[in-house]
């Protein structure tokens, strides 16, 4: 007997492999023939695939920083996805086909979980036809065919409920809680008889298996959530079910088990969590609220957002896969007496608990999608299985054969154009929901768009962009197309803010229009859209460098600068080290206005890649310069902006040296005292922190004494000319961070830029480059305020609490009257969770001034964060009186 068990299960794992097989034909040959770009989304995750793959090539484990770093590669969204897809571009290469190969990993690891749930709470056989249905459910497998988190989500959902289901069944189920290949009614008469209950009596040590599974679900639990967390909403409610359950059966090793397991849970999504929490939040509101708004979601006060979900199940499962069990089901409880097959109520009852659970947490989620909701199929795929097997033996074979070959003809029909315009009717009617055809056409010329840019400047990393966003033409999927090119070129979406038009066409070099429809273009965003695309087409400042005809009959079309902000050129001879062969500057300024500089480097390609030079005009009489006034001029920043880039070419074309031309502005103080400024330049090597005096040109500048009032060039960003020079972004950042000692009114500004400039450079090397010119600058002037508050703005833009932390305390004791300076320096502390640290870093602030709405709310968090509940009532009141 137990050599026949063994047997059939080896028989059924195998009709699973093939299963399994049969899907993963069917999905390869759709990507061999399909040639579409990836969309938004889908280009999106596909670039952070390639990230982790650029990441995972020199892992540091054992180094803090290294994994900060690593969980800082996706702030918001959680990253497991990418990390497995990482292996198979490792093995099969790079690209969107190719990062697809993992959903047969996901595939496996759902199906063996539908399986494994279906022989658990049924039997083998409805474990089989559950596998067979998920291939084949229009919801999943259009899914399945893209690059998104929703498969991947459904297969660690699928995963975790599996094991949370074995740990409910691990101890003390009773007969008819879970009912395995029990098919006669005396069999489970008899088995009734015995006392199981639901829960083991308190008093019964807990198993080993119980132990095992608790395990289990608590690690399966945190990687699912690090897949994606809107994981909880579907795993809440079979948790909360269970843990009332043992509540109310005292059965507390019962509960502190998966209260362990929650815990465990915790201790693997942590890491990740802990990072980013506050972008987690912030985006979440996004992704949710703002999202919702802007597609105009029903709202939950009416119908229709409760019967969402329930409207798109024909598309998700199709009419044969859904009416035919259902009807098997009502035969079934017609002729029930008659029976002598049993019905498994308390299995049912348990896909109901986290199936009607999932439906309606997700109905309550104001933001809907119908792929929000596919995580729950698989489950259902389980039930209608088990109702298949409902059906009378004299035609039931007959009948589940019969439903999963329609189902095959409908898939095959909704994923490959067969039949044309007749073939896609018949399937609407079987299988109600948009096709998925491999698209067929010409390709689109994303890889040349890129190619031309790079074959253009090919020392240069670039930023692109993008104006039109198209599911075929975005920024996103022009940044994967740049990133599978060594990430040379980047897209970026401008052009979306009227106000800040100016200076997203002084910033980029190079763009993209396209005729015809724009895209997803939003109402309050296309004025400054078309601003954007009337400087870039009818201004004299670009010039077009190619065209491109698309498969849907509009053009793309590719702009580049005429005057370009970098220019590279190699020499026919070596360079020992960096040198500033010459500089052109007007002779005349003033305070608070740009000066376009333009400065001719040269030297060897290694020390002018990782090269910073620290410049400074200085004022020829500093001593005589009267208090409140400055004396110089700071221009400190990477040679090139940072964006000299090896490309493709061989080592050894970089054995001779280069020349880079570097068009940028500073930015004379407002306060600056008038005089002849003279130049002087260090160069600091990034990596090895070597330093070594520049021989400059002789050169000077004369700052007239009459001051104007130029606030938009102290807070940059808000100039409406084109013709004027942009400043480089690390001037930007210090002067962003002369706003800093003001509190939240000296914030507003600083957060309305901040978004901008980070568009202009995709991987804000900006923060590094200001941290690292100012704390050598800092050590030369340690007491200097400005300086220590720009270090402290530029860490804080990194993320990085250790150094964040260091530097604020830096500012605390140089602004030791500012109660603002130790908020900043609190808020950093419970960034980086660290309540007790916040509130003693607040204890000065509320010293000066205790009625500081900010400094009570700050307080107010330290103290909900160490569970001093009254404190944070009281503190947290003055909320109210923030003006946010």
């Amino acid at each position: 007997m137990a050599q026949q068990h063994r047997d059939s299960g080896s028989k059924s794992l195998l009709v699973l492999g093939i299963i399994w097989l049969l899907g993963a034909i069917s999905d390869r040959l759709w990507f061999a023939l399909d040639r579409s770009v990836p969309a938004w989304d889908q280009a999106d995750y596909l670039t952070s695939t390639l990230k982790y793959l650029q990441a995972l090539q020199h892992p540091q484990w054992f180094s803090g920083e290294w994994w900060t770093n690593f969980w800082l590669l996706s702030t918001k969204i959680p990253p497991l996805a990418y990390i497995l897809t990482v292996p198979f571009l490792q093995v099969f290469g790079t690209g969107g086909d190719r990062a697809t190969l993992v959903h047969l990993l996901f595939s496996a690891i759902l199906l063996a979980s539908v399986y494994s749930l279906g022989v658990q709470l049924f039997n083998r056989q409805v474990g089989l036809w559950a596998a067979a249905i998920c291939v084949l459910l229009p919801g999943l497998y259009r899914f399945r065919l893209q690059f998104l988190l929703d498969y991947p989500l459904t297969a660690a959902i699928t995963f975790a409920f599996y094991c949370l289901t074995m740990w409910k069944a691990s101890e003390g189920s009773s007969a008819t809680d879970f009912i395995t290949d029990v098919t006669d009614r005396t069999q489970l008469e008899e088995r009734t008889k015995k006392k199981y209950k639901f829960s083991p009596y308190p008093t019964l040590p807990l198993s080993p298996s119980s132990w095992f599974w608790a395990i289990a679900f608590g690690i399966s639990l945190g990687l699912s959530i690090l897949v994606k967390h809107t994981t909880v909403l579907f795993l809440f409610t079979p948790i909360f079910w269970l843990a009332v359950g043992a509540v109310r059966q005292k059965a507390w090793g019962r509960l502190a088990q998966l209260a362990g397991s929650l815990l465990l849970s915790v201790a693997v999504f942590g890491p990740w969590a802990k990072t980013n929490w506050l972008l987690i939040l912030t985006g979440g509101k996004r992704a949710t609220v703002d999202s919702a708004i802007a597609e105009g979601d029903p709202a939950l006060n009416t119908i229709d957002a409760w019967i969402y979900y329930g409207k798109h199940l024909p598309e998700h499962i199709s009419w044969p896969l859904l009416l035919i069990p259902l009807v098997g089901l009502i035969l079934y409880w017609r002729r029930r007496q008659e029976s002598s097959s049993i019905f498994y109520l308390n299995s049912c009852r348990w896909l109901a608990v986290f199936w009607v659970g999932a439906y309606l947490i997700n109905s309550l989620n104001i933001n809907k999608d119908d792929r929000y909701g596919i995580p729950y199929l698989p489950v259902l795929s389980i039930f209608l299985a088990y109702c298949l097997t409902l059906w009378p033996s004299r035609w039931g074979r007959e009948i589940r054969w019969g439903t999963i070959g329609l189902a095959i003809l409908a898939m095959l029909f909704h994923i490959l154009p067969l039949g044309g315009a007749f073939g896609h009717n018949l399937v609407q009617i079987i299988s109600p929901g948009n096709s998925n055809y491999p698209y067929l056409g010409k390709e689109w010329p994303h890889r040349e768009v890129i190619a031309e840019i790079i074959y253009r400047e090919p020392y240069l990393q670039s930023t692109l962009g993008v104006l039109p966003s198209t599911p075929e033409i975005n920024q996103h999927n022009l940044n994967f197309y740049g990133a599978l090119a060594n990430f040379q070129v980047y897209g970026r979406q401008v052009g979306t803010n009227l106000k800040q038009v100016p200076q997203d066409v002084r910033s980029l070099s190079w763009f993209v229009t396209k005729s015809g429809p724009q895209g997803s273009i939003r109402e309050k965003i296309k004025q400054a859209q078309n601003a954007a695309v009337t400087a870039i087409e009818k201004g004299d400042k670009f010039q077009l460098e190619k065209t491109w005809v698309l498969p849907d009959y509009t053009n793309l079309n590719l702009y580049r600068k005429r005057v370009q902000p970098v220019e590279i050129q190699p020499l026919n001879e070596a360079r020992s080290q960096v040198q500033l062969d010459r500089v052109t500057v007007a002779a005349k300024a003033v305070p608070g206005v740009a000066l376009p500089v333009t400065y001719a480097w040269s030297g060897p390609w290694q020390q002018l890649q990782s090269g910073l030079v620290l410049v400074t005009w200085e004022n020829q009489q500093s001593g005589d310069i009267p208090p409140g006034q400055t004396f110089r001029i700071l221009h400190d920043r990477a040679i090139g902006q940072a964006t000299l880039h090896p490309g493709m070419l061989e080592a050894d074309k970089f054995a001779v040296g280069f020349r880079v031309v570097d068009r940028t502005a500073m930015l004379p103080p407002a306060n600056i005292a008038p005089g002849i400024y003279n130049l002087q330049a260090t160069y600091l090597n990034r990596k090895t922190g070597e330093t070594y005096p520049i021989n400059v040109p002789t050169v000077s500048v004369k700052i007239e004494a009459e001051p104007l009032d130029m606030r938009s060039q102290v807070e940059p960003g808000n100039e409406n000319n084109t013709d004027k020079p942009e400043l480089d972004l690390v001037t930007q950042l210090r002067a962003m961070a002369v706003n800093l000692p003001k509190g939240l009114p000296g914030l507003e500004p600083v957060f309305e830029q901040i978004g901008r400039i980070n568009q202009y450079d995709p991987i804000q090397d900006y923060t590094v480059q200001a941290e690292q010119a100012l704390e050598y600058r800092l050590k030369q002037e340690p007491n200097n305020l400005e300086l220590a508050y720009a270090l402290a703005f530029s860490r804080v833009l990194q993320q990085n609490v250790k150094s964040s932390i260091a530097a604020l305390e830096k500012v605390t004791q140089l602004d030791s009257k500012n109660p603002y300076a130790y908020a900043y320096l609190a808020f950093v502390h419970l960034y980086g969770w660290h309540p007790k640290a916040a509130q003693t870093a607040l204890k000065p602030a509320l010293a000066l001034n205790s009625n500081l709405p900010e400094i009570r709310v700050l307080n107010g968090v330290a103290a909900l964060m160490q569970g001093n509940l009254i404190q944070a009532w009281q503190d947290l009141q003055y909320l109210k009186k923030l003006k946010i």
